[in-house]
């Protein structure tokens, strides 16, 4: 399991916060006016998720394994003034009560869960229809590329990772969400670009669990020193242009539900 309590002080340095995609994928889903209403953001960090829905009406919880994530999230949350609750918790054991919320988000954390019972968690704690929006920022190994060669030493340094090759779509959680009780599925995708330096790259994949979050000490060491070799090789201004795609998808919790056959999901690359 990914452990992000080792990052937490840096995360925020070199995750690109993507709040304005954040923003507009409330938007493109009608949900980017909160009214007051309840939302919980699952796997919510340092509470980027969070603040966003904050400031567009809602009232929010943001869930997090991590301690150390959810201290630095409150001290975003003084810095910004903005009322957040942060608690530790689960997206497969929320701890809240049944049919109390109004949306739940889990904003590039889904492929951390356990998607099944994540969904069926869900479900049990928002309200008759009340919606689940899920949203990605992956990248795009396209060929030539620093994250196609990023790709290429993570495996050589993890030959077991499996989350490799991405397209950015998830698109096959929609019929999953539909077997676990959810309806009115509707997804939306993008592809964008953002600009690095070769260090803020190397510190991107250091917080994320393909990278540093997901390997000990010694094999992230290896990982970092052959991008840097290979990189600044092909890269040798320090210049890295990633294109990226905004993947969100939301589903209303259906009213009469009864369970369905059984579809398979596999996680994604964060």
């Amino acid at each position: 399991m990914a452990n992000f309590d080792r990052f937490a002080t840096i995360y925020d340095k070199y995750r690109p916060s993507f709040e304005t995609l954040r923003a507009e994928a409330l938007s493109k889903h009608s949900l980017d006016d909160g009214g007051g209403r309840t939302a919980v953001d699952l796997g919510t960090g340092t509470g980027v998720m969070a603040f966003v829905l904050a400031e567009h009406g809602y009232r929010v919880t943001g869930l997090d394994h991590s301690p150390r994530m959810l201290e630095q999230a409150r001290k975003s949350a003084a810095r910004r003034r903005a009322e957040v609750d942060f608690r530790v918790g689960s997206a497969t054991g929320t701890g809240l009560v049944r049919a109390s919320v109004d949306i739940v988000t889990a904003s590039q954390s889904w492929h951390l869960f356990d998607g099944r019972r994540a969904f069926t968690e869900c479900r049990r704690i928002l309200k008759p229809g009340g919606v689940l929006l899920v949203t990605t920022y992956d990248w795009l190994p396209l060929p030539g590329s620093a994250a196609r060669i990023t790709e290429e030493v993570i495996r050589e340094v993890n030959p077991d990772w499996a989350d490799h090759g991405g397209t950015g779509s998830h698109d096959r959680l929609a019929p999953v969400a539909a077997e676990l009780g959810f309806t009115s599925i509707r997804t939306h995708e993008r592809r964008f670009e953002q600009r690095y330096t070769l260090d803020d790259w190397v510190g991107r994949i250091r917080t994320s669990s393909s990278g540093g979050a997901g390997l000990d000490t010694a094999q992230r060491r290896v990982l970092e020193d052959g991008m840097r070799e290979k990189l600044s090789a092909t890269f040798p201004d320090g210049d890295i242009v990633v294109t990226h795609v905004a993947w969100s998808m939301s589903a209303r919790k259906a009213v009469a539900w009864r369970p369905a056959r059984a579809h398979a999901m596999t996680g994604t690359a964060g």
